[in-house]
Order: C-alpha cells, then sequence, then structure tokens
C-alpha cells in the first residue's frame, strides 16, 4: 500500500487516522506489511504539514526523502528539519532552484482550482472558514498568552520588570499575492526591549535599501512622499538581509525563553508588514518564519493598563476602548528620539525607531502611576523642552555632524519626487519661486517705480506728456461704416415705409390703417 504525501489530505485512510495533534500522528499511524516508501512518507506528515508549499518545501520534501533513503533519520520537527537542509538549499544551482520554483507555482495553481463552493471573487468558501477559524484561534490564543504573563508579574509584584518586544516596520509598496494576501516591500523597521520601569531598551534600527521591481517605482515614490521620506534605493541602506537576520536573531536569543521565542509586538494593521520583512529576513538566512509570533500591542496595553489600575479601580477598559486609545497617539509631535534622518528631514512622526518610543512611553503614561514608578524624562515620558533634547543627545554621543547633514541633505536633493497633475513637481516650484536677496534687490533696481499723482495730471505738461494721457475726451468718427460705403442707396431709402412691399399675406394689400377724426356727437353713444 503506497499512499503519497501530496493527496494524502485527499485520502480516506489518514483522514480518519488524523488526530488533533498532527505532529504526534506518526506514533498512532502504524500497519503491517506496508511498503518502507508508505513509512518514510507518513513520517513526513508532521513536518509538511505546518509548512507553506514554497519552493524550500518541496525541496525540504526530497531532500527528507533522500535522507531516509540513505538510513538516517530526519528530524520531526520543522525548524530542525529547515536548519539541516538550509545549506544544502543555499548552495542548489539556480536553475534547480528555478525547478522547486515551478512545482511550487503549480501546485498553488492546482490549489486554486480545486472544485468546490466559491465566492463571487473565486475564493474557496472552506478555506474562508478554516482561516477564519484560525484566526479566531490566534486571536484566543494570544490573549490567553498577554493574560497568564501580566498575571504572573501581578502575582509575584513584579509587573513592572516583565520585558516585552516591540517591532515596527515602514514600507514601500504592497504587492498582491493573493486574494487578501499582501507582500509588503520594507523600508525601515526598529525593534526595542520594553519594560514599565525602564521604558525602551537595545534599540535594533535599520533603513534597508533594496531594489524595486519594475511597476512598483511610482507606489513606492507616492509611499515614501507621503509618509516617512526615505529615498528609494538608498545608497547608505543596508541590503544584505541575511546580515540583518543575524543581528535580528542575536537580538532575539537574548529574550529567548527555553526554547522558544517571545512574541513581537506591534499595531494589529501592521501584522502582515512584519509577516514581510520576517520573510526577507529568513529566506536569506533558510530559516522559518513560523518560529516568531505577532501579537497585537494594543491588547497589551489594555492588559496591563488593567493590571496597573486593579489596585485602586476593579473596572478594566475592554479591548476595544485600548485599540481606540492606543491609537490616538498623542505624542506624535514628540522629537528627540528618531534616527538620525528623520532628525534632520524633520519627519519624526514617521521614524519608526521613534514610534516604538512612543508605544512605551503610552504605556507608561498609563501605569506608571499605579505601580510607583517615578517618571524620567526621556525614558517614561518625552523632554519637556529642547534644551534638554540636546543635552541627552550630547551624553549619548550623538551631536551635530556636519558631514552627516550634508550627506542626509545631498541625497534629499537627489531623490526623485512625484510631479503633480501639471508635471511640475513641489521640490521644484519651491526652488524656482524662491529669490535669493540679492536676486530680489537686482530685480527691484532693474524695474522704474513710476508714481502717478492724478491730482497734478491736467496741471503739468511734462507729466501728461510723460505718461501720455489724454487732454480732452475723443469724437465721434465722421466716416461711413464699412458696411455701408458700397451701397448706392442712401438712408433714406432704407427709411421709406410708402414704398415698402405689401406684408399682408396671400398676394393682398395691406388695409390702410390710418385714423380719421370722428365728428362730435350728441353725447349718450349716438352719433
Amino acid at each position: 500500500m503506497v499512499i503519497r504525501i501530496s493527496n494524502y489530505f485527499n485520502s480516506s485512510v489518514l483522514k480518519m487516522a488524523l488526530p488533533t495533534n498532527v505532529s504526534s500522528m506518526r506514533c498512532k499511524i502504524k500497519q503491517r506489511n506496508s511498503s518502507s516508501r508508505f513509512s518514510v512518507e507518513c513520517g513526513l506528515l508532521s513536518i509538511i504539514y505546518n509548512m507553506s508549499k514554497n519552493a524550500f518545501y518541496f525541496f525540504a520534501l526530497d531532500w527528507a526523502k533522500e535522507q531516509q533513503k540513505r538510513g538516517i533519520s530526519v528530524p520531526r520537527n520543522m525548524k530542525e528539519l529547515s536548519s539541516l537542509c538550509s545549506e544544502d538549499w543555499k548552495k542548489l544551482p539556480p536553475h534547480e532552484k528555478g525547478i522547486y520554483k515551478s512545482r511550487a507555482k503549480d501546485n498553488k495553481i492546482k490549489a486554486q482550482m480545486t472544485v468546490g463552493n466559491r465566492t463571487t471573487i473565486g475564493e474557496s468558501v472552506a478555506e474562508l472558514e478554516l482561516e477564519q477559524k484560525r484566526q479566531e484561534e490566534f486571536h484566543q490564543n494570544m490573549l490567553q498568552y498577554i493574560e497568564s504573563i501580566v498575571g504572573v508579574g501581578v502575582r509575584h509584584d513584579n509587573l513592572k520588570n516583565l520585558k516585552f518586544i516591540f517591532i515596527h516596520v515602514n514600507w514601500f509598496y504592497r504587492r498582491d499575492i493573493g486574494i487578501n494576501k499582501y507582500d509588503f516591500c520594507p523600508a525601515e523597521f526598529a525593534i526595542a526591549e520594553f519594560s514599565i520601569l525602564h521604558g525602551i531598551q537595545n534599540v535594533y534600527h535599520e533603513i534597508l535599501k533594496v531594489e524595486i521591481p519594475l511597476g512598483w517605482k511610482r507606489d513606492a515614490l507616492e509611499t515614501s512622499q507621503e509618509t516617512h521620506q526615505i529615498p528609494i534605493e538608498l545608497d547608505d541602506g543596508e541590503y544584505d538581509f541575511a546580515l540583518m537576520y543575524d543581528k535580528f536573531s542575536k537580538f532575539m536569543e537574548r529574550n529567548k525563553t527555553g526554547r522558544r521565542y517571545p512574541p513581537l509586538f506591534t499595531l494589529k494593521n501592521s501584522y502582515p508588514i512584519v509577516e514581510s520583512l520576517l520573510q526577507r529576513l529568513n529566506e536569506a538566512s533558510g530559516q522559518s518564519v513560523d518560529d516568531y509570533l505577532i501579537y497585537s500591542i494594543e491588547a497589551l496595553f489594555g492588559e496591563l493598563r488593567n493590571a496597573a489600575v486593579k489596585s485602586v479601580d476593579e473596572r478594566g477598559i475592554p479591548l476595544v476602548l485600548a485599540e481606540t486609545e492606543f491609537a490616538k497617539d498623542y505624542l506624535s509631535t514628540m522629537r528627540g528620539f528618531e534616527c538620525e534622518f528623520h532628525k534632520i528631514v524633520d519627519v519624526a512622526q514617521y521614524c519608526s525607531k521613534s514610534i516604538i518610543t512612543r508605544w512605551g512611553m503610552t504605556i507608561c503614561d498609563y501605569c506608571c502611576e499605579y505601580l510607583n514608578v517615578k517618571m524620567i524624562e526621556g525614558v517614561h515620558c518625552p523632554y519637556k523642552n529642547s534644551f534638554d533634547i540636546n543635552r541627552q543627545d550630547t551624553a549619548s554621543g550623538r551631536t551635530d555632524n556636519i558631514d552627516l547633514k550634508m550627506k542626509t541633505l545631498k541625497i534629499l536633493e537627489n531623490r526623485v519626487t512625484i510631479a503633480d497633475m501639471n508635471g511640475v513637481s513641489k521640490e521644484y516650484r519651491d526652488k524656482v519661486s524662491t529669490r535669493s536677496y540679492e536676486e530680489e534687490k537686482n530685480r527691484r533696481m532693474e524695474n522704474k517705480v513710476v508714481i502717478v499723482d492724478h491730482a497734478k495730471a491736467n496741471t503739468s505738461k511734462s507729466n501728461t506728456a510723460a505718461l501720455n494721457l489724454p487732454m480732452r475726451p475723443l469724437r465721434a468718427p465722421k466716416t461711413m461704416a464699412k458696411a455701408l460705403s458700397g451701397t448706392q442707396e442712401g438712408f433714406e431709402l432704407l427709411n421709406d415705409v410708402t414704398n415698402f412691399p405689401p406684408i399682408g399675406g396671400r398676394g393682398t394689400v395691406k388695409k390702410d390703417t390710418t385714423r380719421f377724426k370722428l365728428p362730435l356727437g350728441r353725447g349718450r353713444g349716438n352719433c
């Protein structure tokens, strides 16, 4: 009996044997007198079930089969399998990688053509229900995790020391990769540790240099111009995703609990943006994205606030209100925590580094008072004046660097901008509309000022001659109009009523309507 892996979802045998936890299925599926291929393929089910069917998925499947044929045991854990075959995947020639990519593409097309109920836009109803159920389960697991972590901190009086990981990603363009699925091209990201006692710490920030594919440059320029102002294909940006993954993994290793990475907290609407960044980082290293969990920072904010206020007020705020309150971002105007690039460009409200700092300060503003944590400027709340910001920059070594400013200004001058409807960009209009002091002075000296004094215009001949003003009103012309100059008849013929042809109709002469004065009568209506 041989059941192929590609058909294991449609197999009635495996459907009956599939337990809730597929990873333990290899211990429950046993059949006597079965071929070795069946045991090999069934042993891989726990690996395949959770892997996304991309090119690396099919390579890992073939690699695991080859190892099983050689008598080498294959790990059942997806992470371990990915780490073992990642080196072989990197060494694989491009033409062989293309074979696996084509297999992944064909599998995707075949899955989309599966017969079943679909919506008006072609979505599978079964997949939508499964995805909705998966999202609900993920949401419940997230709330349970946050509630359990915060509850442990409250019971041990250690809530203010709990550490969480914040991440924010700016992007250039959004590309559709399926129905309600998008891929975001990252432009900048920042990740940091947060605790109520120490605020934001150990920030890892990068501005990226990515190659914009054909057809997406316009979208990238529009997004950049409207938000973060990062030029596309920045020369000084980081382009080595393998190096960035190495730094990112070291950052996560420091906060690892046992064998699990801590979840990454970001805005609820930014899940796919962070996933796109992690996908690029892991593709460069051959690792799996499923090792990281992305949770809602609004849910964390609501749970921390309710736990902190619990000693004073038993009434907690619901999740919807926490999301609304956190989305206000009342600290968006603060300065001093953005990166060097956004400091010079002066769009700190869009800087990823500034955004995660504002997240931490917002949580501290709602929690520190009830946890007896003293608010420190620059840690739990913004600075009150610009002098403290400059002093903090000096203490941290971020003094004014003229070379850095000139370099950034040069980048801004050379960046490409979007033209308006008339074909002229805003930067060009600002450039040509501004005049220097010398240009304005020369313009005023070249144009002589003429003063017109109407009170003296009729008395001075020199002024009237210079101004060329008329001394008396012009007379009407005595010449005949050009239209009438060639006519032989005079104006009298045109006005002759007696010789005018009859217009009574039907060839009859018009009746004479001349009124004669009647003689006087005797009155009373009698003539």
